[in-house]
Parts: structure tokens; sequence; C-alpha cells
């Protein structure tokens, strides 16, 4: 019994870094993390290399950590990454190894593919991996994006029983102006809809000030990313009306 219930909240976490940390939404917001957890088609980017890491302790539950690392390629037209999570608490771990491949058939629409190795390890022992895969597509007009993304699309299930819901995403993103970004998610996952809200405002080129809301349930979050080079920092505040607060904190690199 115990088995299945660690299953039925396996992979529960959603595991924001880079911008969507702090503003919720993001699944057409570019940045080199949004590829691995929220449409794979973000993985076409102008940056020729990237590299991320983050870190949280969720909800401030003593004894879990979460933690992501990953890099992309990216040619403009042609890209690949790969990419590494992690949730551990005492016998219990959750681990999520993925590569993604994207492509842009034309100027302004991009189309991606991620297939993850989803490895669950328990008490008594108990492991299980199962297979899952994500596809998204993402078109851009000027300052629009306009992103789709079907997030383990084949509903993967353990050899217990318990099965991984798919995740559909409608997302949307808008630059008004150079320092302002906003988007927009919305999502429906098994019978559950949700919508979030994000925005991003520039006060210099290098600091960016982050919000987001979300709808069900309602939640919050902000934070800062601030940029030096080649180099980013990412930290974000997130509040859950019942698990309460989250802080997560990122690096990440990008080479053009």
């Amino acid at each position: 019994m115990a088995v299945i219930l660690l299953l039925l909240s396996a992979f529960e976490y959603p595991g924001h870094a880079g911008r969507s940390a702090a503003m919720i939404a993001g699944a057409a917001v570019p940045d080199g993390q949004h590829p691995f957890f929220l449409n794979p088609a973000l993985c076409v980017t102008r940056s020729r290399l990237l590299a991320g890491a983050c870190y949280s302790r969720p909800y401030g539950l003593p004894g879990l950590s979460w933690g992501r690392v990953s890099g992309a390629w990216s040619s403009g037209r042609l890209a690949a990454g790969a990419g590494f999570s992690a949730l551990g608490l005492e016998h219990y771990g959750e681990q999520d190894a993925e590569v993604v491949f994207a492509g842009s058939p034309l100027p302004e629409v991009a189309v991606g593919l991620a297939v993850h190795a989803l490895v669950i390890s328990a008490v008594r022992g108990y492991g299980d991996v199962v297979p899952s895969v994500d596809a998204g597509a993402c078109w851009q007009s000027g300052p629009v994006r306009i992103g789709a993304a079907g997030l383990r699309v084949n509903s993967p299930r353990w050899r217990e029983g318990g099965e991984l819901p798919t995740r559909l995403v409608v997302a949307g993103s808008w630059l008004p102006v150079d320092d302002l970004l906003l988007a927009l998610d919305l999502s429906r996952e098994g019978e559950d809809e949700d919508a979030a809200f994000g925005a991003e405002f520039r006060l210099v080129p290098q600091l960016g000030l982050r919000l987001g809301v979300g709808a069900a349930p309602f939640r919050y979050a902000a934070g800062v990313g601030a940029v030096v080079g080649p180099l980013g920092f990412d930290y974000a505040y997130q509040f859950h009306p019942q698990l309460k607060e989250t802080h997560v904190l990122g690096l990440h690199a990008a080479w053009r």
C-alpha cells in the first residue's frame, strides 16, 4: 500500500527553473531551461551553447531536496540537449534523465521532441523506470510567441498500476516593449485545469524583476534574474497555499 501511495504522487513537483521559476508561466518564453520541462520546441535558440543548474528545497520540508542540470546546443535551425533532475527524501527518490531534439522547418516555427527515462526508488528496495515523451511547437511573429505542448503524451504507467497523466499546454508570450515580457499558460492535466500568468520587467538590460500568479490552486511567485556577460543568476520565491514556500536558486550560461 505504501508503494502505491508513493506512485500516485510521483513526479508531482513541477520543477520550474529559469524564468518560469518566478513567472510560473513559460511554455512560450525563450529560456535555455524551459525545453526540459515545459516545451521541447524552445530548445531552438539564438545562443549556440547553453548550460544551466538549479536547486531548491521544495516547500521547506526537512530532508527534501530537488535539483536539475541541463545543457543544449542550437544552430538556429537544429538543436539538441540533455538534462537530469533528481528529487530525494530519505529512502525515496525520483530521477528524470532526458534528451531533447528540436528543429525549425520555417523561420517562424519550431518543433521539438523530448524523451525521458523516469526512475523511482522507494522503501524496501522498490524501484521502477518508465519512458515518457513530450512534444511541442512554437510560432513567433515579431514580439508575439504562441506555443503548444503535450507532456507525457504516452501516459507512462508504473508496473504497480499507477499512471502519470498527460499534461496539455497552450501558451503565449508578448514583448510589448523591450523591457517588459508578459506570458500566459493554460493547461490541463487529467481532469484538472490551470492558468498561470507571469511578467518580467527589466530595470536595466542586466537585471530583471519577475512575478507570477497561478489559478488552480491559487499560488504566486516572485524573483529576480541577473546577467553578467555569458553568466546569469536566477532566484525565485514560490508560495503554495497548502504546502507553503519554496526558494529556487539557479545559474546559467549562454554563448552565442
